[in-house]
């Protein structure tokens, strides 16, 4: 095809299917045109010196090369899913119920408390209520100079807490 206005020939780059299956328009392009998909990319000397070094000593192939440690982990991953696959139900279940528990499990106005020794929770909560006294003290004692005049609703409800809190000292203390 001549284009005869310019006197410069038109080639075409036919329609194309897209990958994602759209298709592209055909397209008049001049002529020695070349689509950026097929440039090829470009590479300085060194970058093509570079690549031109093999990568591995004389005489050692491709399948002799060591993994590195990624590619070991991996590997290794690969092989620990396989072998998980292959466990027993029943062997399992059997495992699962013969485990015992040694910790006891306390609950607490504080919250749930692990310990191996009940005797270390009655120490733990004991220094608890003692702290807890002491910032209701102090709270009072501010209060009572004038250095806090209006207290928010909290602290009010810290202060109304504090017989209880005496009490439940008085009677651990009793035990101990």
């Amino acid at each position: 095809m001549a284009d005869n206005a310019t006197g410069s020939e038109e080639t075409w780059i036919p329609a194309s299917r897209r990958p994602d299956g759209t298709w592209r328009k055909a397209r008049r392009v001049k002529e020695g045109y070349v689509p950026p998909d097929e440039v090829a990319k470009y590479e300085s000397k060194g970058k093509q010196w570079a690549d031109s070094i093999p990568k591995l000593p004389p005489g050692v192939h491709e399948e002799q090369t060591p993994l590195s440690k990624n590619q070991k982990k991996r590997k290794n991953k690969k092989k620990d899913v396989g072998d998980n696959q292959k466990c027993d139900v029943s062997s399992v279940t059997e495992k699962i119920q013969s485990v015992q528990l040694s910790n006891t499990v306390a609950s607490t106005a504080a919250g749930t408390v692990y310990t191996s020794n009940p005797d270390d929770l009655k120490v733990k909560r004991l220094k608890n209520l003692r702290k807890k006294l002491r910032q209701i003290e102090e709270l009072q004692a501010k209060i009572d100079s004038g250095e806090l005049v209006n207290p928010e609703a909290t602290q009010l409800e810290k202060l109304s807490r504090r017989e209880e809190v005496e009490q439940e000292l008085e009677q651990l203390e009793a035990e101990m």
